[in-house]
């Protein structure tokens, strides 16, 4: 597992003592209604196993204190990610404190050696990369990784199921009849777009499903890629009917590229994305159908495990959770 010699936490205290952990913040902090039988409980359970609260100036009153590094930039991911993480706990039991490691590894060390140092109840680990990953170092609190998993099988990871996303996709395209599809992927050594491109690859055919020349067309996480990638599709001689694509940007550049053509979406040809993010699947002509990866479910997933975790009832292995299909007019 990802931590050694766990330190006695407020959720012990709770269980302990059988009150929530906001009452045992209450009890410590001697703040709110109690009654007195209850407080004492609390403050006896407490004694017993040896609390001590964490010394975090202007805090005190935080039950428990969550760690997020991640590496991404602008928040696309990350943001989503902590509002479900907050809402997986009360609005009074936990803060989250987010640490940007910059996909530098070394500064992801870094921030986590930092936050556990500052008595932090458990770490959720963030890459913009999906696909196996090298654990990090056991450190005195729990670690659960997301997006990126652990490749160490005892350690607890929550990951996007993106095999599921493409078998949404493939399964709404055969839904409405299409029968001819093209896949315009990311760079065929990213993780994710691999993982996708050869889901459409493997599972096309079970819906019905042709695609074109056989394989994807892979590139780049860019609407110039798109945009490329439809130039490319108007010069080959296979019938296409609908295009899937490895994101949101690329699809918006593929459905620039065909009305530049004069080739109506969906009526011509319709466009599935993947990714949901509003910045390209809202603005993109017309709007995008796309496949959600809930990233904020997936934030309350790896809150689910780092309150089991810090209970002391950790689970260790892969946590896979479903995408879901947003339908809109490019389809």
């Amino acid at each position: 597992m990802s931590f050694t010699s766990r330190r006695v936490t407020m959720a012990d205290v709770a269980n302990a003592s059988g009150v929530s952990i906001g009452t045992v913040s209450k009890a410590l902090n001697k703040r709110g209604q109690l009654r007195e039988d209850t407080r004492v409980r609390v403050l006896a359970a407490a004694r017993e196993l040896g609390f001590e609260a964490p010394a975090a100036e202007g805090n005190h009153n935080d039950v428990l204190t969550i760690g997020l590094v991640t590496s991404d930039d602008i928040g696309r991911f990350s943001i989503p990610v902590m509002y479900g993480l907050e809402d997986s706990f009360g609005p009074e039991q936990a803060s989250v404190l987010i640490s940007n490691s910059r996909g530098d590894l070394v500064r992801e060390r870094h921030c986590v050696e930092t936050l556990a140092s500052r008595n932090v109840d458990a770490i959720v680990v963030m890459t913009n990369l999906t696909g196996p990953r090298a654990p990090l170092p056991p450190t005195s609190v729990p670690i659960v990784y997301v997006m990126g998993h652990s490749s160490d099988p005892e350690d607890m990871s929550v990951v996007v199921d993106q095999v599921q996303g493409v078998l949404l996709a493939l399964e709404h395209a055969a839904n409405l009849g299409h029968q001819n599809i093209a896949y315009v992927a990311g760079p065929r050594q990213d993780y994710s777009a691999r993982i996708r491109a050869e889901a459409v690859q493997e599972h096309a055919g079970a819906f019905g499903l042709t695609l074109a020349g056989d394989r994807p067309l892979y590139g780049n996480w860019s609407e110039a890629w798109g945009r490329q990638a439809a130039q490319m599709l108007r010069q080959r001689v296979e019938p296409v009917d609908i295009v899937l694509c490895g994101s949101d940007e690329i699809a918006r550049g593929v459905a620039d590229g065909l009305r530049e053509a004069n080739i109506v979406v969906p009526h011509d040809v319709a466009i599935i994305g993947f990714d949901n993010w509003a910045a390209a699947a809202m603005n993109c002509r017309p709007s995008l159908t796309t496949v959600d990866m809930n990233l904020e479910e997936l934030g309350r997933a790896a809150g689910a495990r780092v309150l089991e975790a810090i209970g002391g009832n950790s689970r260790p292995g892969v946590d896979a959770q479903p995408c879901q299909l947003i339908v809109r007019d490019s389809t």
